[in-house]
């Protein structure tokens, strides 16, 4: 009985929980530039205005392997709104083979993403149109946070039910006495 209350309360966590994007997120463009392959990637998923985390990997067309020693900048053009042009670097991404750069798109929309990637005197370029939907509403995007705190309570509050059930199982088993 308690394992399967625990299960449903795993479960309950769980599905409260967003998956988890090992791969620096969605794949937006690819193509191949002078000796290199550039794959842009972006995130979160669905893209909304607002922070954006985009990635890109290089890759040697001859061998796969990636490109660690580039210098990478992405400039960022809406109709809206002034071009934005960031530096990408692997200290800025958690999977140390990409790129990444953090900004905030201050408008929905389609955006065009300029990639120019280069080392050692060579250059390759990566253009692609990224849409953008409306920011999420102030409390969607913290409804996590918030959340804890329930969830706290959730957990105290079945802790202490079981706690009570427990000390009151013995002496109903017990059954009155007799004289």
């Amino acid at each position: 009985m308690i394992a399967a209350r625990c299960a449903i309360l795993l479960l309950m966590l769980g599905l409260a929980s967003e998956p988890l994007l090992a791969d620096g997120g969605v794949v937006r463009a690819s193509g191949v530039s002078g000796p290199w392959r550039l794959t842009l990637f972006s995130s979160p998923t669905p893209l909304r205005a607002g922070p954006v985390d985009l990635s890109l990997l290089i890759q040697d067309t001859a061998t796969d392997e990636a490109v660690l020693g580039a210098t990478v900048n992405l400039m960022l053009r809406h109709t809206e709104t002034e071009p934005i042009l960031v530096e990408a670097t692997r200290a800025s991404a958690t999977n140390r083979l990409l790129y990444a750069a953090l900004l905030d798109l201050p408008h929905p929309g389609t955006w065009t993403v300029d990639v120019i990637a280069s080392s050692d005197g060579v250059e390759a370029r990566l253009q692609a149109d990224i849409e953008a939907g409306p920011p999420l509403p102030r409390i969607q995007s913290l409804w996590t946070w918030l959340a804890i705190p329930a969830m706290v309570l959730i957990v105290f509050a079945v802790n202490q039910w079981l706690v009570r059930t427990r000390h009151a199982s013995p002496s109903q088993e017990a059954g009155p006495e007799r004289s």
